[in-house]
């Protein structure tokens, strides 16, 4: 099944767009779980509970938040792909971009290694370096116009008449990719109708402060393709919440849902 399908479908059988971002932190875990091997049990129960609830359409873990941990987190990332992998959507974010063979060596890493149905890439360096990505059944979201402060530096540089990040999604949707657009960005509307068909991956939401309901609103057209992403607001809920992991994740998440299903 072509990606863009089953992103569509994922959405309409769970009721949600939002993915849920798998981003390991043991400072922060090492409060809710005991015994030596903590990232896969806290993430598990949390998975497994807004799977459970219908609460969420696709899963993102983050590759650098397991690989600070060597062989113990990518362990532990694999973990959680061949668990998840063909009940939702998984999307590797690794954000990967080089010239030509290496970027084919990462792309059989995150689709054939992993198993990863869709990566983020980095299209800095042109189409031969993002092509590998694109695969039949999956899935590359190049960088568009991203949510951190930083964005601005390059993505808001003028190429005549429009900003780069303009240019970035005419290329993407060229070459057959997705768009990872931040939700704390006033472009996502601009990029919304001028991509149409586009899948867009949208962080941001949630720790970041982006406004939901204005995302919901600015991807009206064809909400289904699209995932919004919320990572540590639902991962560490409990700390502002108490009670277990997974109960304190699920709530946060029905917050979340709570606008996202006014508009789907």
């Amino acid at each position: 099944m072509e990606m863009r399908e089953r992103l569509a479908k994922t959405a309409r059988d769970r009721g949600t767009i939002l993915c849920f971002g798998v981003d390991p932190d043991l400072v922060r875990i090492n409060h809710a779980v005991t015994g030596e091997d903590k990232i896969g049990p806290f993430f598990h129960a949390i998975i497994e509970k807004l799977l459970d609830e219908n609460a969420v359409a696709a899963l993102k873990p983050n590759y650098a938040y397991f690989a600070q941990y060597g062989f113990d987190g990518l362990y532990a990332l694999e973990d959680v792909i061949q668990h998840y992998r063909n009940k939702v959507p998984i999307i590797l974010d690794g954000k990967r971009g080089d010239i030509g063979k290496s970027s084919e060596a990462y792309a059989r890493e995150a689709y054939d290694f992993w198993g990863a149905d869709a990566v983020t890439v980095s299209p800095y360096m042109g189409y031969d370096s993002v092509a590998p990505f694109v695969r039949e059944g999956k899935l590359a979201y190049a960088l568009c116009r991203t949510s951190n402060e930083g964005a601005k530096d390059f993505q808001e540089l003028k190429c005549g008449k429009k900003y780069l990040y303009e240019e970035i999604a005419a290329k993407a949707a060229k070459w057959k990719c997705g768009l990872v657009v931040g939700a704390t960005s006033t472009a996502i509307a601009k990029l919304a109708k001028a991509t149409k068909d586009v899948p867009f991956l949208i962080p941001g939401v949630g720790a970041q402060g982006g406004d939901l309901e204005a995302v919901m609103k600015a991807i009206k057209g064809n909400p289904g393709i699209h995932r919004i992403n919320a990572s540590s607001s639902i991962a560490y809920a409990y700390e502002k919440q108490g009670g277990s992991p997974a109960d304190a994740a699920a709530k946060e998440a029905e917050k979340l849902n709570a606008v996202i299903r006014k508009h789907l």
